[in-house]
């Protein structure tokens, strides 16, 4: 967990977090016109992310939400543990070439916010699911994003399974054998949600890159 003050600063800090104010513009070189609210996403492809990749057929490997801290945007995403990092630093994690975000095509009401506010500020210091469970004991990435807005009202795409996933693949396999002991303890019929399918969520759009 952080210490107390320190989670207090950050707390008070993203309490902005969903709010979709406009005109709050990042200063990192990233191409994006971002504001708070906003889901970026990021891609690697070592460890966990080559197994993500091959098991979507999409880049995407991980995901966050931006918010504006004293003048800077940051992100609020589910590693370990789930916590709040640098645009700069979540970029820097990413293959630039990859790195995009995505905005919410309408308004939240402010009552829906504060919900999904409230329940999002209370994960900070809560343990990464390596093991991608759908219960809220742990958090992994767009499982956090998808719940953050569920709470909103909005449900940014439908839950899929374990089984709808390309699971033959090597790097999947690698992961399925260290985290669950063998393809036969997967639990095939899990609600899961990937990243890429928040990126290819219906109610989201591409947010505009700047000006030149």
């Amino acid at each position: 967990m952080l210490p107390a003050m320190k989670a207090s600063r950050i707390l008070q800090a993203a309490c902005l977090a969903f709010a979709a104010l406009p005109g709050i513009h990042a200063k990192e070189s990233q191409p994006f016109d971002l504001r708070e609210g906003d889901i970026v996403f990021s891609s690697s492809a070592r460890g966990q992310g080559e197994a993500v990749i091959a098991a979507t057929g999409s880049p995407y490997t991980h995901c966050g939400i931006v918010f504006e801290k004293d003048g800077q945007l940051m992100v609020l995403e589910a590693v370990q543990p789930v916590g709040v990092t640098t645009l700069k630093d979540f970029i820097a994690h990413s293959r630039l070439e990859i790195f995009t975000a995505r905005r919410l095509k309408f308004t939240i009401a402010p009552e829906a916010r504060q919900k999904a506010r409230e329940w999002a500020l209370a994960q900070i210091g809560r343990d990464y699911d390596a093991q991608f469970a759908w219960d809220d004991g742990k958090l992994y990435c767009s499982e956090f994003v998808w719940k953050i807005y569920q709470r909103a009202g909005v449900e940014l795409c439908p839950v899929r399974r374990f089984r709808d996933f390309n699971l033959q693949r090597p790097a999947v396999r690698r992961i399925i054998e260290q985290r669950y002991g063998g393809m036969d303890r997967l639990p095939l019929d899990e609600n899961v949600v990937a990243p890429s399918d928040l990126a290819a969520s219906a109610v989201l759009m591409a947010v505009p890159r700047k000006a030149e």
